[in-house]
């Protein structure tokens, strides 16, 4: 688990290029913003967020199971993995609340979405930046 990496994966790597292919510009990593965004346009007020699939509860869905805790039946430290990935979660919930009180708007992103439909992933960002963190 030391080699995984929360910041500059590939997925956000990505991302980033295609925000900035489109003339967008940002800050990466603001730690003063609860959960410390991967990618933050200030003057819009939009975070957003690169989660990682497996990290963040999404891997059961791509794999085809009906649960994460299916996911994980035959995992040996299935305890340990089902309440790491529900801490994120729940983390991840907070961090949403946190942002919206303090008036901004959260974007949070699959890798996945990125990997298969980067430009899916860019527009979407892209909307609520001109929206200015409206809504």
């Amino acid at each position: 688990m030391a080699a995984v990496k929360s910041a500059d994966t590939g997925p956000e790597i990505i991302l980033r290029k295609e925000l900035w292919s489109r003339g967008l510009r940002y800050r990466l990593h603001k730690a003063s913003l609860p959960g410390k965004p991967d990618i933050v346009f200030t003057a819009a007020r939009v975070a957003v967020f690169v989660d990682g699939d497996y990290w963040h509860g999404n891997q059961w869905k791509l794999r085809g199971f009906a649960s994460m805790e299916e996911q994980l039946s035959t995992v040996r430290n299935r305890d340990y993995w089902e309440k790491k990935i529900k801490r994120n979660m729940d983390r991840d919930r907070k961090v949403n609340a946190d942002l919206r009180k303090l008036g901004w708007k959260v974007v949070r992103l699959w890798e996945s979405d990125i990997l298969r439909r980067p430009d899916w992933a860019a527009g979407k960002v892209m909307r609520a930046v001109k929206k200015g963190g409206r809504g």
